[in-house]
């Protein structure tokens, strides 16, 4: 791998969050599980990166509460939510400390793997971790897709469609 460049030494954070801000991200719910204790997350840092054998790429904060269910059972499903569903990705988006319930108050069915289901959702992909790298203050998972379904049809919902901003 070649040295990386060094940073425009014209570029402000302000800049640099303004341009990420220009990429597109879709917004899903990721649910994990241990046990009988479920737990969820808003999710934009996720894309597929192969087709045979199917895998995806899932950032996850590090420090956030749910990481330690998917390292525990190396295991989680990711909803797609539909476009309007801005209420139940803010839900799913605080931390865990503040609102420890808040996968309780989004309606939800046990998937094949345990994890949930949301009843919103525009269909589900069931994922087994392949790999784990630490990814600055993140950690990126690889995953297999073990299991989808597909609820009903309609368009997701994107990060352009609901008034969160990403740090960047």
């Amino acid at each position: 791998m070649a040295d990386a460049a060094p940073a425009h030494p014209g570029t402000t954070a302000a800049e640099r969050h303004a341009c990420l801000r220009l990429l597109s991200y879709g917004l899903y719910a990721v649910t994990v599980r241990r046990g009988g204790e479920h737990a969820g997350f808003t999710a934009n840092w996720l894309t597929q990166v192969s087709f045979d054998p199917p895998l995806l790429a899932l950032s996850v904060e590090s420090d956030s509460h749910s990481i330690t269910f998917i390292q525990a059972t190396g295991i989680f499903t990711v909803n797609v939510l539909p476009r309007g569903a801005t209420e139940t990705a803010g839900t799913l988006g605080r931390r865990w400390a503040k609102v420890p319930d808040k996968l309780e108050r989004v309606g939800w069915d046990a998937g094949p793997n345990g994890c949930a289901v949301l009843h919103e959702a525009l269909g589900y992909l069931e994922c087994a971790v392949d790999a784990a790298l630490p990814a600055g203050d993140s950690t990126l998972f690889v995953a297999r897709i073990t299991g989808a379904g597909v609820l009903r049809e309609g368009p997701p919902l994107m990060m352009s469609d609901t008034p969160f901003k990403h740090a960047g």
